[in-house]
């Protein structure tokens, strides 16, 4: 488990669920609650400019859409990871939630420490979702890939990744984590973070194994 501080930023208008991340972060006491927001027009004016490093963004705001909250953070905080933490458990809105910049997508409901992990997991590079949602992702998955070659894309190809982005597979294929990788090819751990989402949506992937499978399995390692 990480030690590092962690600033968390909640846009969400519901005060129980303030009152449960406040209560998750009793279980990571050196992380920390730096902004809350409770409308999309509070939130447009106080996030971006907050030293956050992982927004909590609901979808059913009063005044808004947190998807607009989303594609607005991508753009103003493009080293932050932005999690969705909401009800709405369909596919639609998880896909365009990704979409617009979400890098994972936690239902509520959920205890407070599978949302620690599910915050620990994405500031280690993960793209955290919840089982259901996962479930249905894969079965996408699996229906495209029944139409194009097994790990291909739409003509059958593998994914044209950046010099960059092989540099970085490579070391995950051996067991580093985003630290270690920052270290050997000399860049920040944020940008290490980039260049493994963009793996993961090159890939169609959403956790490191199966970053790895699904490049051994395209020739790409």
């Amino acid at each position: 488990m990480s030690s590092d501080i962690v600033r968390l930023y909640l846009i969400e208008d519901d005060r129980s669920i303030l009152r449960f991340v406040e209560g998750a972060l009793r279980h990571r006491p050196e992380w920390r609650l730096v902004g809350h927001s409770d409308t999309v027009a509070h939130a447009e004016v106080m996030a971006p400019n907050s030293l956050a490093d992982v927004f909590l963004v609901d979808l059913g705001l009063p005044d808004g859409c947190g998807e607009d909250m989303l594609r607005l953070l991508a753009n103003a905080k493009p080293d932050a990871e932005l999690l969705v933490f909401t009800v709405f458990g369909d596919e639609s809105r998880l896909i365009r939630a990704l979409q617009r910049g979400a890098t994972g997508y936690v239902l509520k409901g959920c205890t407070e420490r599978e949302l620690i992990e599910a915050i620990e997991q994405i500031r280690e590079g993960g793209a955290p979702i919840s089982p259901l949602l996962a479930r249905m992702l894969l079965k996408q998955f699996r229906a495209a890939e029944s139409d194009a070659d097994a790990w291909g894309g739409p003509d059958g190809r593998a994914p044209v990744l950046s010099e960059r982005e092989t540099d970085v597979l490579r070391l995950v294929a051996q067991g580093y984590v985003n630290k270690e990788i920052a270290q050997r090819l000399n860049i920040g751990v944020a940008t290490v973070s980039t260049h493994i989402k963009n793996l993961y949506r090159k890939l169609a992937v959403r956790t490191r194994v199966q970053v790895v499978r699904a490049a051994q399995a395209r020739g790409l390692l």
